[in-house]
């Protein structure tokens, strides 16, 4: 990372113990950038202190807490967020949305000049999408999470239209995966090691995922350059591949047996649906094993084009697929010894 142009500093990260954001804050340490980061209290920042990450804490939803942090900063990144597919709406937009408004306004009081905010693909309707780019209508409503992350991203809008500073959205990948990742990756590994995957239409669909690292690289690069100022930008690791190449794929770094069951997509979507229905009428804080969301991410393709950022900010995916998930499975065997 050490190639890549630092953004300029102070650089703040919100989230900075999430996973996304601790691998962001080393990338940006290595990078030559003076970080500080922004975790809830008691979070612990995975240890961000002892490679030179300046910790604080705060609450997006609780604006005097981001004054301090926030003073002095020239670049934010924004990846404070609720991020699951389960949930109350109000929860959602109370944190995804209003907490954005709530950093925009501490970074305009701030005199930060690059605001960069990290978004979300799930924004676009599980409608089908190739190639898809970044002109693709934002209009999924389909849970609390979508909402919440449109709504956010036209405060972010509106926040550069006023010309408070210069802003920059990123949309990551439909799958993230790395090191460190608690949420998603470690609960489909020890599902695959139970030989319980079931894959819609048999996983022919296409998707497009970001390992860890690349996305760091890419939020750098949009961030440090004069060309990432008021845009938005796709950070995918350039690849089309299947949901059921990426689950073999996985099974391989695992050294597990590549065994999916298949369901068709009506018979999917209906359970979706009826469990959906089922577990919000007993008003369930966890949610069923399927729901709508996670049916209609992978039912039908889910691609979308790095291009523009490859072309703008010459971004290029470092780090190969198949080297990426074996780091992402080493780190995940070596969670399960400890």
């Amino acid at each position: 990372m050490k190639s890549v142009t630092p953004p300029k500093s102070p650089v703040l990260v919100t989230g900075a113990g999430g996973f996304i954001g601790s691998t962001l804050c080393r990338a940006l340490i290595e990078s030559g950038a003076e970080v500080r980061g922004l975790d809830l209290p008691g979070a612990g920042g995975r240890g961000l202190e002892k490679i030179g990450v300046r910790l604080f804490e705060g609450d997006i939803c609780k604006p005097d807490s981001l004054i301090e942090p926030f003073r002095g900063v020239a670049t934010v990144f924004h990846l404070a967020a609720l991020a699951r597919d389960w949930g109350k709406r109000s929860l959602f937009m109370a944190v995804n949305a209003q907490g954005t408004g709530n950093a925009l306004d501490a970074a305009a009081k701030a005199g930060v000049s690059r605001f960069v905010h990290m978004s979300s693909l799930a924004i676009h309707s599980f409608s089908g999408h190739r190639e898809a780019d970044e002109s693709t209508p934002a209009k999924n409503q389909i849970n609390g999470y979508c909402s919440s992350k449109i709504a956010a991203e036209k405060m972010v809008h509106k926040a550069q239209t006023a010309g408070k500073f210069e802003c920059t959205i990123i949309r990551p990948g439909a799958i993230i995966h790395g090191p460190g990742d608690t949420t998603a990756f470690i609960q489909l590994a020890a599902y695959l090691e139970k030989n319980k995957m079931m894959l819609v239409n048999g996983g022919r669909q296409l998707t497009c995922y970001s390992y860890s690292e690349n996305l760091a690289r890419g939020m750098i690069l949009a961030a440090a350059s004069p060309a990432g100022a008021n845009e938005t930008f796709i950070v995918t690791d350039d690849l089309k591949i299947s949901v059921s190449d990426y689950m073999s794929a996985v099974c391989r770094a695992l050294g597990l047996p590549a065994r999916f069951r298949s369901i068709p997509a009506p018979l999917a979507y209906a359970a979706g649906w009826t469990l959906e229905m089922l577990w919000k009428l007993a008003g369930s804080k966890n949610p069923p094993l399927v729901h709508r969301y996670r049916v209609g991410l992978v039912a039908r393709d889910f691609h979308f084009s790095c291009e523009k950022a490859k072309r703008t900010l010459g971004y290029d995916p470092k780090i190969a697929f198949e080297e990426g998930l074996e780091r992402t499975a080493c780190w995940y065997r070596d969670c399960r010894r400890a």
